[in-house]
This record gives C-alpha cells, structure tokens and sequence, in this order.
C-alpha cells in the first residue's frame, strides 16, 4: 500500500478527494496568479485566499527572475520520448534555470522523497529544453509555498539527477507504463 493509500484509509475517501481537489484548485489559482504577474498582466477573476497567500509569499522569488524565456512552456524530446508544460525557463540569480512553483498544505522538507521528484521532473524539463534549443541549463529551482506559511527554495544542477532519471525513462519504455508512474 502506497503512502497516499495509507492516508487516504487513515482520513477516509471523501475527507481525501475534498482535500486533494482543494490543493488542486489553490495551486492552479497560484500557478495562474503567478504566471500573469512574470507577464505583467493583471489577474482578473475571483481567487481564494489561500492561493493569494501562496502567491504574497512567492512574490520576492519571482523577483528573482530575469530574461524569461518561457511561461508555462510545452516541451518534449525525440530521444527520450517524453513531454511536458515547465512553469517557467528564466535567469534565477542570474543563472538560466528550470522553475517550478509548488504549493503544499505541509512542510515541504517534512517530504524529500517528493520533492526528489520534482528535481526528477525540472530535470527532464532541462533536457527537453537542451534538445530543442541546444541552451544547457545551469539549475533547477523549486519554489514551494507551504500553508505553514513558509516558503521552501530548493536550487540543484540538474546533472545530478541526469543519470537516475534517464533510468526511470527507460523503465518507463520497457513497461509501457506511463511517466509519473516509474518515478
């Protein structure tokens, strides 16, 4: 049984779809509010104040940001036979990297084993990015917003999560499962 299994037994099935369709809403508002701001664009709409929150905290960080090359951008690669929507390609302290924003309930640290996954992911944005431009990226940054009221900033280089990552790829070949499932 799965760690979300256990949860989801421990809460109970409706106390967890309730909980896991909230974060999926505050983080598209968040995601949202963000994406207009590195566009200069104001956001209009009714957002909840969890996802503004998240987005007050998140704000020095997207001051960070420099020389945007994408928002929300589509990648993919021919040899790794992946795809996938970054965040955000820009100058982070004014090294290119792969950005990607979170927003969690909980105490990022408290779960390395999925913020592993995220380095994972922001790896293989950074090699998607590589093949279709031939730009190296420098690092990957991501940038958690916790409900604690927190904020959680990782900054990795992505060579080292190169060498599991193309291993979790080619599992996923073999099985014909899909990505998320083998990492």
């Amino acid at each position: 049984m799965s760690g979300l299994d256990e949860w989801r037994e421990r809460i109970g099935t409706d106390a967890a779809e309730q909980i896991m369709k909230d974060a999926q809403i505050h983080g598209t508002m968040t995601h949202k509010l963000c994406e207009d701001y590195l566009n200069n664009k104001e956001s209009n709409g009714d957002f909840l104040d969890i996802p503004k929150n998240h987005f007050e905290k998140l704000k020095p960080y997207l001051h960070k940001m420099n020389n945007i090359q994408g928002i929300e951008l589509p990648l993919f690669s021919d040899e790794f036979k992946i795809a996938g929507t970054c965040d955000c390609i820009a100058e982070y302290n004014g090294d290119l990297s792969i950005i990607d924003f979170k927003t969690s309930r909980s105490r990022l640290m408290e779960h390395y084993d999925k913020v592993q996954k995220y380095f994972m992911q922001a790896t293989a944005y950074s090699l998607m990015w590589k093949e279709r431009t031939g730009i190296d990226i420098d690092q990957i940054v991501i940038i958690g917003s916790e409900e604690t009221g927190d904020i959680a900033e990782f900054i990795k280089i992505p060579f080292d999560f190169k060498e599991v990552l193309i291993e979790k790829i080619e599992e996923f070949h073999k099985l014909g499962t899909t990505y998320r499932e083998t990492l």
